[in-house]
């Protein structure tokens, strides 16, 4: 009797399995190392490109696309509390001092005027709380350091700020000089004395207190104003689009607007917004922004409490195709002195953080080495971009 193999008579049920697949995401075992491997997004410390200031929200931890709005948004709301809490604290002594000031305020009339102390203290302190406003909105954000509002560095240069102090003056008086110069030659006759520039009722002991009022809230009101709109504004746009320009002109035309000026003030101030928004992006910070902003507003609100300009109180009016000149003349120059500066002291305009982002990697490699993603430098409490200490400047080229 004859007996059969299986080679020769092979039975189906004994046919080997085929081999199962490894499951997305799981880990791959050893006996299937010769599986393609797959892959799977993991958590891990790594370095952002390097951020131009304009970029900087880029670099902070966890950041999404809307978080830039929310931030706009928490801002304006701080704010409007800040100012009905400023309200309310000085309402009493307004009551009792200048009843008439709320009346014109709600009219709609300037509410600015060197004669009526009260009024630039109110002003002044209103704008002035944008910046708490600012600071706060960034911290319930999670925007940290907050102090990559005011530079690279993730804080004030203050070296760079003092130099830059000192062009500004310059650069503020070249725009007077001219400014005064230019509007003669167009128009001698509006320099002639008329009964509309005598102030009769001109109290020098407001205009004292006033004075004081400006020298002590002038730089914290013009470095508020510079961190709304060069500091947020440009910061906002810029997380969104790579190319400087957006963020440079939309805020500065959104600064343009949010004076009371006619077409030649508003372009004045525009052309100030918009230098100062490209010294910021070229120089890493908000220091030249803040020096050319306080000087200037300085000696405005200082002839404005003079009275030499035949006005106390800040209206509408006044520009010229002269001051214009001047603006140009002066801003020039003060752009110029800047960037001789920044390029001989080598400050970075440039930053890169550390963040944690989900990186892809082989299944195999987090099977053999899989350590618990680190916690970036800095962070408080989650991951969270590092501080001023992991910064790396970039020599200006």
């Amino acid at each position: 009797m004859t007996s059969s193999t299986p080679q020769n008579n092979p039975d189906p049920a004994a046919q080997p399995e085929p081999t199962p697949q490894p499951a997305p995401g799981a880990a791959v075992p050893q006996s299937w190392a010769w599986a393609k491997p797959a892959q799977v997004m993991v958590p891990r410390v790594v370095e952002t490109e390097p951020l131009e200031y304009h970029r900087l929200y880029r670099g902070a931890a966890k950041y999404q696309w809307w978080k830039p709005l929310v931030l706009v948004l928490l801002a304006g709301a701080f704010y409007i509390a800040f100012s009905l809490l400023l309200s309310l604290v000085l309402m009493p002594l307004i009551m009792a001092f200048d009843p008439e000031f709320l009346m014109q305020t709600a009219s709609g009339e300037s509410v600015l005027d060197t004669q009526r102390p009260l009024s630039v203290l109110y002003s002044l302190l209103a704008i002035s709380s944008m910046l708490p406003a600012v600071i706060l909105a960034m911290l319930c954000m999670g925007i940290r350091p907050t102090g990559r509002v005011w530079s690279v560095a993730g804080r004030i240069r203050w070296g760079l700020l003092g130099r830059t102090t000192l062009f500004a003056i310059a650069g503020v008086a070249t725009m007077n000089i001219v400014g005064i110069a230019a509007t003669y030659a167009l128009d001698p006759s509006s320099f002639a004395v008329t009964s509309d520039d005598v102030l009769p009722d001109f109290s020098l002991n407001a205009a004292l207190l006033s004075g004081i009022f400006i020298l002590l809230l002038v730089p914290i009101q013009a470095t508020a104003e510079e961190v709304v709109f060069r500091g947020v504004g440009m910061q906002v746009f810029g997380s969104w689009v790579k190319s400087p320009w957006l963020a440079v002109l939309v805020p500065s035309v959104l600064f343009a607007m949010a004076h009371i000026y006619d077409i030649w003030g508003m372009l004045a101030v525009g052309l100030m917004g918009l230098v100062a928004a490209w010294l910021a992006w070229r120089t890493g910070g908000l220091e030249a922004a803040i020096a050319i902003h306080v000087i200037n507003n300085l000696v405005a609100f200082g002839f404005m409490a003079s009275g030499t300009s035949g006005e106390t109180a800040q209206v509408a009016e006044g520009g010229s195709l002269g001051s214009i000149i001047g603006e140009v003349a002066g801003l020039g120059l003060f752009a110029w002195l800047v960037i001789r500066s920044f390029k001989k002291h080598g400050y970075g305009r440039e930053r890169i953080d550390l963040v944690v982002r989900e990186v892809p990697v082989t299944d195999a490699a987090v099977a053999y080495a899989a350590p618990a993603a680190p916690e970036a430098p800095g962070a408080p409490d989650a991951p969270t971009s590092t501080d001023s200490d992991s910064l790396k400047d970039t020599p200006n080229a």
